[in-house]
């Protein structure tokens, strides 16, 4: 906590949000004052959350999030990424009667992920997201791209929206956008987060019930976290060109239209030093770039950890029932 601490002030100051005299004294209160856990829908807060959940409060300046509900729906989305994520400006966004607010986001080479918060100021869509259902957000993280010195090939990345909490009280929901496999330019001025579209679940067969009429979309400060490159003999392992890892994701880079076939829809586990292992479940990140059938063609596979990684910690990685040991 308090790495995460020193985390937020750091933010807060970049985002000219005075931390004020007496701070703490007042955190200690607002903990004390904090409500019981219940159970809510996407919820599930446990005391780490909340405390996480009161400090993004306080020192992110935001009155949309100001409800526990909300803060705890936040740092529970982000958990052990919260010191590696980056809070945004706080400005709302109505289309169509809701009310949406970029409020955080994660990045590293091949990964950027942005969270919106989306408020019902008319009627009750929002109840009707399917939580963690892959499509509930049509939408992606939009980021200027690095020029792959080939004009004839045409960069392509995927994504994937999806709800990670609502709270009934509020009427408002926390959406996951993420895009994968992107090859990010140097400078990120002017990405932007893209939402076209909100699918409900089961209950209305899951057709749309929002839809971006105006085409609005949110700006968002996106700054990766460092990534290094990692042994040649794991590149070398899988046939790729190379291997990447970051406290977010590891990332293989193919070189042409072959190996990278036989990974997709596989899970990966990366073995720490302390013999423990933390997972990367395939959530079908990937991207391209380059010109097809051509030496520039390259494909990108994105595999994201639930917990994040300690780059020196890493012993190996596993890909299905093969182990790569990292030396």
């Amino acid at each position: 906590m308090e790495r995460f601490d020193e985390m937020l002030k750091n933010m807060a100051g970049k985002e000219a949000c005075i931390v004020p005299e007496g701070f703490d004294r007042r955190m200690e209160k607002v903990l004390d004052g904090l409500p019981p856990r219940e159970k809510r829908r996407g919820l599930g807060a446990v005391k780490t959350v909340l405390i996480a959940a009161a400090l993004c409060g306080a020192l992110l300046c935001t009155a949309f999030a100001a409800s526990p509900e909300l803060r705890g729906m936040l740092a529970e989305a982000l958990g052990g990424f919260a010191p590696y994520a980056q809070g945004q400006e706080d400005k709302s966004y109505v289309i169509d009667g809701i009310e949406f607010r970029v409020v955080s986001a994660l990045a590293d080479d091949f990964t950027v992920r942005a969270y919106v918060e989306a408020r019902e100021l008319e009627g009750d869509r929002l109840s009707k997201l399917e939580l963690n259902a892959f499509g509930a957000a049509f939408g992606l993280v939009d980021v200027p791209t690095k020029d792959t010195g080939n004009s004839e090939g045409m960069g392509g990345g995927t994504m994937s929206g999806v709800c990670v909490g609502y709270d009934a009280e509020t009427k408002t929901a926390l959406l996951a956008i993420t895009t994968w496999g992107r090859v990010l330019a140097e400078d990120l001025t002017g990405a932007e987060v893209k939402l076209f579209s909100l699918s409900g679940g089961p209950e209305t067969a899951y057709q749309t019930i929002w839809e971006n009429s105006g085409d609005v979309y949110f700006p968002v400060e996106v700054e990766p976290v460092t990534s290094l490159v990692a042994d040649g003999k794991l590149a070398a392992a899988l046939g790729a060109e190379e291997v990447r890892l970051s406290p977010i994701s590891l990332s293989a880079i193919f070189k042409g239209d072959g190996a990278w076939h036989r990974f997709t829809g596989t899970g990966i586990r990366v073995k720490l030093a302390d013999g423990t292992v933390a997972d990367a479940p395939w959530e079908g990140g990937q991207g391209s770039y380059g010109a097809y059938g051509t030496d520039s063609e390259h494909r990108v596979l994105v595999w994201n950890f639930r917990q994040p990684v300690e780059l020196d910690q890493v012993a190996g990685v596993y890909i299905g029932e093969d182990y790569f040991p990292i030396e």
